[in-house]
């Protein structure tokens, strides 16, 4: 193991000078100063943050505003709120999907609204205006203000104004604009426009970065929210249709509602449900919903739900009474079909499921976190007589039963809670290919982050 720290100090500081605004004078290195050298640091710092936080509105595919709130860590999930139809939803976006759980006004006109009622439903972008995961988390953040404002040629310093309660100076492009804060560390704190949204649909966004206690609390709520996925959630995105009309057998004890479900989709198969719902006098007598039926891709399948309420039997009772009057047998039968979204797949890495690929790692990866986090464990630098030692701490967090989804350096990881030389220690492995990403012993707020995850407590604001 070779430690360069010379080296690396020297990188690191002819990289803040790039940063900074440099030019060779006379074979000599001077900066100036620019508020848009200001944005480059900050979507630079943006980029390598642990987490973030953004609020504010965008305009969904309809062009209605659409206000969110949300905190997203490196890996892209995160959760909050989301306000749309004057109805305040919450969100969770994990596996790059993301999740809503509304009251269904949320949903406005939407058949499916209430079938969506107070239920998890993927959406898509355009359903809550932005791609959360893709284009809100950190790193794709801080590249995306980077490309839109990041190579403009400006010169001084525009007159500062309060945002967000700090000062900060607007910088103008075509894609709208970003302020970027006045005193170091420079922050970019608001952004106006279509940049974001990626059309031309207007967003006005602040954001503010989470520090990693904070950052841990985002993976914690993310967590102690999967296992409501875990049976899976409703798909908007995959819009299903019956194959001619309903069909309905109601007696004095039930109603039947049968209707042939198709999958448009040429390669994909779909689970889907029936959604029935009878009414009569304006009043809605009963509803139900059937059980999952595999649709095959390009085809069909028939699908039925029983209603057996107490009002459906009341209404048949009377409307078939002697002396009833033939206005009041009228009924309606209706029902539209929701397809199934599968369980995301952290779902598997939560504690006590299976499916979570096996950690593994490298000489490299080891070394890599060694380096990484050693200092901090050893208080002082490693060497290599310590690498099999934190291999072995390594080794013995990976088989600990404590795991949680979580992330480390942008990525989506396993966390693994173990303990070494009677101190919390934690190994992460990417959730996708198990390779080991990171190494260290936690700070007390992430580790009590992660036992919460663990044990399923209900978080705390």
């Amino acid at each position: 193991m070779r430690y360069r720290g010379s080296v690396l100090f020297a990188s690191l500081t002819i990289g803040a000078l790039a940063l900074a605004g440099c030019s060779p004078i006379d074979g000599k290195m001077v900066t100036y100063d620019s508020v848009a050298n200001h944005l480059r640091t900050a979507a630079s710092t943006l980029e390598s943050a642990p987490g973030v936080r953004v609020t504010g509105t965008v305009k969904d595919a309809a062009g209605q505003n659409v206000s969110i709130d949300v905190r997203l860590n490196g890996a892209g999930d995160g959760a909050g709120k989301v306000k749309r139809n004057g109805t305040v939803g919450d969100v969770l976006v994990v596996d790059s999907t993301t999740y809503v759980r509304a009251r269904a006004p949320w949903w406005g006109t939407d058949n499916r609204a209430e079938t969506y009622d107070r239920a998890w439903v993927a959406v898509d972008d355009g359903t809550v205006g932005i791609d959360l995961a893709g284009t809100l988390r950190p790193k794709a953040l801080g590249e995306l203000l980077d490309s839109g404002f990041g190579s403009l040629q400006l010169d001084g310093m525009p007159t500062p104004s309060e945002v967000n309660g700090v000062q900060a100076r607007r910088v103008e492009a075509n894609a709208g604009s970003a302020w970027v804060t006045v005193t170091k560390p420079y922050q970019i704190v608001r952004v106006e426009g279509d940049l974001i949204t990626g059309g031309e649909r207007a967003s006005a966004l602040n954001i503010a970065l989470t520090p990693a206690a904070a950052t841990a609390q985002i993976s914690r709520d993310v967590a102690l929210t999967l296992p409501a996925l875990r049976a899976g959630s409703f798909d908007s995105y995959r819009s299903l249709k019956f194959d001619g009309p309903l069909k309905s057998s109601c007696t004095a004890q039930s109603c039947i509602i049968t209707g042939k479900i198709l999958n448009s989709s040429d390669d994909s198969p779909v689970t889907a449900v029936l959604n029935g719902k009878v009414m009569g006098g304006q009043k809605v007598l009963g509803r139900c919903r059937s059980g999952r039926a595999p649709v095959a891709a390009a085809g069909a399948a028939t699908v039925s739900c029983r209603i057996i309420s107490k009002a459906w039997q009341s209404f048949y009772a009377t409307a078939t009474a002697p002396g009833a009057g033939s206005s009041t047998t009228s009924y309606q039968v209706s029902a539209n079909a929701s397809a199934v979204a599968p369980a995301p797949e952290a779902v598997a890495c939560l504690p006590g499921a299976i499916g979570c690929d096996d950690p593994k790692m490298t000489d490299s990866e080891v070394t890599a976190t060694l380096d990484a986090s050693g200092p901090g464990w050893y208080e002082r630098t490693p060497s290599d007589r310590d690498v099999s030692e934190w291999r072995s701490m390594i080794r013995t967090a990976a088989a600990s039963r404590d795991r949680v989804p979580w992330a480390a350096d942008g990525k989506p990881t396993v966390a693994y809670l173990g303990a070494a030389k009677g101190r919390p220690f934690v190994a992460q492995f990417d959730r996708g290919n198990g390779d080991l990403v990171a190494a260290y012993g936690p700070e007390d707020a992430e580790t009590a982050a992660i036992r919460a995850a663990i044990a399923g407590q209900t978080p705390t604001r």
